[in-house]
């Protein structure tokens, strides 16, 4: 499987997979919480109780039509969050596989397969997503877009 991570919303579908070097693709955890120590040293944890979401961090090269389907992606979702309307764009990451203990709990990209690890999976899994406004700048090459944005998951993709 290429390593891509790809886009959908309706009939629009981008795959991305030419990412500037050093940090053009990250996918951290939101807010997982923190530890704090009281007077005598013992640890106080704090944090939600419920799964931390993903956020992916984006810097790539993209083909003028890349560029388009991508900003029409951003612009249909946004009408239709602002709309209060089903505004999730699905997101298929093939770069990153997820690793949880025990069998999947969320989708499997498609053309993917899960593998195990003592009593652990990881698979290239499938996630909902909200786009924050891509911006791009025009350079030189067979991808001209240098286009960056963020990507935050929205609920659990099963």
């Amino acid at each position: 499987m290429p390593k891509t991570l790809t886009l959908s919303l309706d009939a629009y579908n981008v795959p991305i997979s030419v990412f500037s070097d050093g940090n053009g693709y990250e996918r951290t955890l939101a807010d997982t919480g923190a530890t704090e120590y009281s007077i005598w040293g013992t640890p106080l944890d704090s944090g939600p109780y419920f799964e931390p979401k993903h956020i992916w961090t984006i810097s790539c090269y993209l083909t003028k039509q890349e560029w388009l389907t991508l900003k029409a992606i951003f612009a249909l979702s946004d009408k239709r969050r602002r709309a209060q309307q089903n505004y999730r764009i699905t997101l298929h990451d093939y770069i990153q596989e997820f690793l949880e203990d025990g069998v999947p709990t969320r989708g499997i990209a498609p053309g993917g397969s899960a593998y195990t690890v003592g009593s652990s999976s990881y698979y290239p899994a499938s996630f909902y997503a909200r786009m924050f406004e891509p911006k791009y700048n025009l350079q030189a090459g067979l991808r001209p877009y240098f286009t960056s944005f963020v990507l935050r998951e929205l609920d659990k993709f099963v």
